[in-house]
């Protein structure tokens, strides 16, 4: 056993590579922030996702409720269906909707539901990318917890968003390239905006670097591992009108 002495050998030491002290939940919701690599190899042996994903959830629901209670959704769906050239009727409906009390309730259990959808498919592709194409050898949990701590560090941007979005009120707040174009970015501009906004690559970097620390490789592997995710995130936004 590494450590023991053999009387032909002498003392022979370990060359095994001491374990990362584990930490808790909280020190591991500070380290990602901090210092992701050391958080992710702290959560090496036992990767954790649920407090980060309760606390995604609970973001995400409370800015959903913040965002419907300020009318901002309400003027902006309107007024894409007057633009649209909808019937009156169809525009006096979804103005009912809108002042109902269901709608906040609606927007907050839909967000939910998306958010929780989304997390479970990216962990999906990235368990896909990872083991099934680039031959890492880890768990879908390892994949889930990756994802579960980039969604932590994307509440900054959700935050961001919210906050614009209540100042302007417009749900068209642009955080990278997409300020460049015009009133309507389109297609072009609004794919262009995500794949620029640091907001969005700094959890996908953290995603990368949980990645590679999991997987015990380079952070070019964590790159490309995460990548396709990201693209994937970058197209459905560019498809939203």
């Amino acid at each position: 056993m590494g450590g023991d002495k053999n009387p032909a050998l002498g003392s022979v030491e370990s060359t095994e590579a001491p374990a990362a002290p584990s930490a808790s939940a909280f020190q591991s919701l500070v380290g990602v922030f901090a210092n992701p690599r050391k958080a992710f190899e702290a959560m090496a042996a036992k990767p954790s996702f649920v407090l980060p994903l309760i606390l995604v959830v609970l973001a995400q629901a409370a800015f959903a409720v913040a965002i419907f209670q300020s009318g901002v959704v309400k003027s902006d769906t309107l007024a894409k269906l007057e633009a649209q050239g909808k019937p009156p009727e169809v525009v006096d409906a979804t103005e009912k909707f809108f002042d109902s009390p269901a709608a906040p309730v609606v927007g907050a259990v839909s967000g939910v539901v998306v958010t929780i959808f989304v997390l479970l498919f990216n962990s999906a592709l990235l368990f896909f990318v990872g083991n099934l194409m680039l031959g890492a050898r880890l768990r879908f949990q390892h994949y889930l917890c990756v994802t579960a701590y980039g969604a932590v560090i994307s509440i900054v941007d959700l935050a961001v968003r919210a906050g614009l979005a209540l100042g302007r009120g417009t749900l068209d707040v642009r955080l990278g390239l997409g300020n460049l174009f015009g009133e309507d970015p389109g297609f072009p501009g609004r794919f262009l905006d995500t794949l620029s906004n640091p907001l969005l690559l700094w959890p996908a970097a953290v995603s990368a670097v949980g990645v590679s620390v999991f997987a015990k490789k380079s952070f070019g592997f964590g790159v490309l591992v995460v990548l396709p995710a990201f693209l994937v995130g970058a197209l459905l936004s560019g498809l939203q009108r």
